[in-house]
């Protein structure tokens, strides 16, 4: 099995334990946009192999949740009983789904968490530590605790983190307290932290390199 804990099936799709089969449908073809080989953004953050598994878990998430809502008693996956066509035909799915428009309440409320964004590199900016900034600069082991320690020093909370990078603050906690337990799948934590890295103004690629192998050691010490 793809993922490391039941409850991820619902954290890949971004849907509650109590979402309605249209729910579910909706939220994977999100997420399968989201993971299209289209989608330039992506590839900044994911190697193509990582791009694979992350679409490969859609696919199983969506399949195993729906499978769910059709036969309740059956609680895992098996490929040679269900695919995606008879889950879409023994669940009656409407294909034809209207566009989302976005209300202009939405649209203000984006502005506003644009501007707030701003305002807060602006404070962040403006107090510095000779020593500290040295120290990120130099670093090269890049632990959880160390990126909370950044996260702290540049004034910038667990709210305002989740706000721009719409990661579950439980998730951001768990990252810099490097908690296996209350993770997701490696793939993703690898994102959240490329995510984190960014947001702080550090060089993303050599901070997720570098948690991610404390990170994995640490899981292995944990087996």
């Amino acid at each position: 099995m793809i993922t490391e804990n039941k409850s991820s099936y619902y954290d890949i799709l971004e849907v509650s334990t109590s979402a309605s089969q249209q729910d579910i449908l909706l939220a994977y073809q999100k997420a399968m946009l989201t993971y299209s080989s289209s989608n330039t953004a992506l590839r900044s953050t994911f190697s193509e192999t990582e791009i694979a598994e992350l679409k490969q878990m859609v696919e199983e998430a969506f399949v195993v949740l729906s499978q769910q809502r059709i036969q309740p008693h059956i609680e895992f996956y098996e490929p040679p009983v269900l695919n995606l066509n008879s889950i879409s035909s023994s669940a009656e799915i409407i294909e034809d789904i209207p566009p989302i428009e976005v209300a202009p309440e939405v649209k203000t409320m984006a502005t506003q968490a644009e501007k707030a964004d701003t305002e807060i590199k602006a404070d962040v900016e403006a107090e510095h530590d000779a020593d500290f900034d040295l120290e990120i600069q130099n670093c090269i082991e890049w632990s959880g605790a160390f990126l909370k320690k950044v996260r702290e020093y540049k004034k910038v909370s667990i709210e305002q983190l989740q706000e721009s990078t719409k990661v579950n603050p439980w998730y951001l906690r768990a990252l810099e307290s490097m908690d296996s337990q209350n993770l997701p799948a490696t793939v993703f934590v690898r994102g959240y932290v490329i995510q984190l890295a960014k947001e702080l103004g550090l060089d993303d690629k050599k901070v997720a390199d570098s948690y991610m192998k404390i990170y994995k050691e640490k899981l292995e010490h944990a087996k």
